[in-house]
């Protein structure tokens, strides 16, 4: 019975953030050039610290807006490098967004392409030794694996001055990954994977507080493979739109506490840390998150050249 009876396994495929609000390009392409500014975001993460082979993910981000034929469009660069066990995972993808104002804001869809490559270190398997173990077992892998695909994501993103939304799909063709141990591997010899295409939703307000020195940002981030998913509910308080500080729920997953700050030429610095409220926490010490930003203006905007009266002072 257990020979004949088989399942497909299917897990979530991305990165997961804490501070996805900083960096919505990282999965979301139609956020590229948003604004007027040359905006490069770098997020590393460091998941379920004090577990051997756990996630650990760097993010590199960077965007600008640009105008042809007087319409706005964006362009970015998005970077990715994360192991998660004995499998590490690159990605490198050039995004493009198109702009146009709709209701007192600005509606953006984006694409996204690329590759995407997989690599699983099949020296590191670990195999007991007891008589109820293999160590010649012909089904289990040798050497250091690879495979690479085209890779393609979709967004839409609407921005206003007091709130925003966004709704994007990663791995649109959900291509299959064939890891094999060079060119000349035969097709027993290759492994296949699937990078699952994965929905988001996110939303996020700018509350305005009687007191202008305070600004109240909550938002959330819905995360769905259809197989599995997962919900953020984030909150941050600015004050003088320099230092923020907030907090985060995982469900089923973890409490996260934020911090940052902006400071001077354009830089910004936030820090976040993951308390575990699952089984993990009995293993792990929490997770750790850093991100940098730097912004620069870049004078994407129109200026008419054209006076109507020159005053010599």
């Amino acid at each position: 019975m257990l020979f004949f009876h088989s399942e497909k396994v299917s897990a979530q495929y991305d990165a997961q953030l804490s501070q996805y609000m900083l960096a919505p390009g990282t999965f979301n392409p139609a956020f590229t050039g948003q604004g007027s500014d040359l905006n490069i975001s770098l997020i590393n993460r460091q998941q379920w610290v004090g577990v051997e082979n756990a996630p650990s993910t760097f993010l590199l981000h960077a965007s600008m807006p640009f105008n042809f034929n007087n319409q706005k469009n964006g362009f970015g660069l998005l970077l990715m490098k994360e192991s998660i066990g004995l499998f590490s995972t690159q990605l490198l993808q050039l995004q493009y967004a198109y702009k146009r104002k709709l209701a007192g804001g600005e509606l953006s869809l984006g694409l996204q392409g690329g590759i995407l490559q997989q690599n699983f270190d099949a020296d590191k398997i670990f195999i007991p030794t007891s008589d109820y173990h293999s160590q010649e077992d012909q089904s289990i892998p040798k050497g250091s694996l690879d495979g690479t695909i085209p890779d393609f994501s979709f967004g839409v993103w609407y921005d206003h001055n007091t709130y925003y939304g966004g709704f994007s799909v990663s791995h649109l063709l959900e291509s299959t990954i064939k890891l094999k141990a060079g060119t000349d591997a035969t097709e027993s010899e290759t492994y296949k994977m699937i990078a699952s295409r994965t929905y988001y939703l996110t939303n996020g307000y700018n509350i305005a507080l009687t007191n202008p020195l305070y600004t109240v940002q909550p938002s959330f981030l819905l995360k769905t493979d259809l197989t599995a998913w997962q919900i953020d509910l984030s909150g941050k308080v600015f004050y003088k739109d320099k230092f923020w500080g907030g907090l985060g729920w995982r469900w089923q997953d973890a409490v996260i506490a934020m911090v940052g700050i902006k400071l001077p030429q354009g830089l910004s610095v936030g820090y976040s840390y993951d308390i575990s409220t699952s089984a993990v926490a009995t293993f792990s010490s929490g997770s750790h998150e850093i991100y940098l930003g730097y912004v620069k203006k870049i004078g994407t905007t129109s200026v008419s050249k054209k006076q109507k009266s020159v005053r010599i002072l």
